[in-house]
């Protein structure tokens, strides 16, 4: 009986490794063989995205940043792919994302940058992606999926 209390007791919640996941929406916005890309205030270039708020789906997510960054509308038009990621190496508390991407489709072209972590919004060619600086896990994302992206964009 006391291998059964025990394998009890290491299952209760209590001595559960605590794990958090945010959630994240990004965008995929392809014309003429380029990608819509944004530059942050610390001069990164990312496509448009962010977090997932409280009671928000990511593909509501993705539609609120694409007004709050661009000032512009836009409809999901495909989910390209969920990518997780855990950041145990570099967070004790096994901290993770949830990135869901997506291919949009604008429905208007006049952009306005709203939001003060945005500084430029530019069409960039995937020939021009290594001249501008990116965090390493969106340089990584693009390199691995911009062919699959670009091609059905």
């Amino acid at each position: 009986m006391a291998d059964l209390e025990e394998a009890l007791e290491a299952r209760h919640p209590d001595n559960f490794r605590k794990h958090s996941l945010m959630i994240a929406a990004a965008s995929v916005i392809v014309e003429d063989g380029k990608l819509l890309l944004v530059r942050d205030t610390h001069g990164f270039w990312a496509s448009v995205g962010g977090w997932v708020d409280e009671g928000e789906s990511p593909d509501e997510a993705i539609l609120r940043e694409l007004r709050e960054e661009l000032g512009v509308e836009a409809e999901v038009t495909e989910v390209l792919h969920p990518h997780l990621e855990w950041k145990a190496e570099q967070a004790t508390d096994g901290s993770g994302f949830l990135l869901f991407v997506y291919r949009l489709r604008l429905l208007s072209r006049d952009f306005t940058l709203l939001e003060a972590e945005i500084t430029e919004a530019r069409w960039v060619a995937p020939a021009d992606w290594p001249g501008l600086p990116m965090l390493p896990y969106v340089r990584a994302l693009l390199e691995e999926r911009a062919d699959e992206w670009l091609a059905t964009g």
